[in-house]
């Protein structure tokens, strides 16, 4: 199975995090919305990050036992798959809890995460779409 993920933030700049608004979303390779998810705070990398686990809490309810997850966020990789956190995070506290959720749900799921090009993003094209992005 194939899903595509991207996330955006709206006020992605202010340092006040409860005038920012997140929004995640996964799509389906034919491009149907599976998952879109909005939250406060964050960032633009939260976001992408929240959009993760979105596909995979999707393919596990699906049960789907392996995912390849296409995501146009160099920064997954590294949130992902355990680097280290930069040092200047808005909301540490956000991106540890969706690491320890990732982290579990790859327990159940295996995953292929595999970067495309945003112009490839299926989901970008959505959140471009509906959120101007």
């Amino acid at each position: 199975m194939v899903l595509y993920v991207d996330g955006g933030c709206t006020g992605n700049g202010q340092k006040d995090l409860a005038r920012r608004r997140m929004v995640a979303v996964v799509t389906a390779e034919d491009g149907a919305v599976l998952s879109e998810q909005t939250a406060e705070g964050g960032s633009n990398n939260i976001a992408e990050l929240m959009a993760i686990r979105d596909a995979l809490n999707w393919a596990m309810a699906h049960d789907q036992a392996r995912v390849e997850i296409r995501t146009d966020s160099r920064n997954n990789f590294a949130w992902v798959f355990n680097k280290r956190l930069g040092k200047r995070l808005n909301d540490r506290a956000a991106v540890e809890q969706l690491r320890q959720e990732i982290a579990t749900a790859r327990t159940r799921v295996q995953l292929d995460l595999v970067w495309v090009s945003r112009d490839k993003n299926k989901a970008g094209h959505v959140i471009e779409r509906k959120y101007g992005a």
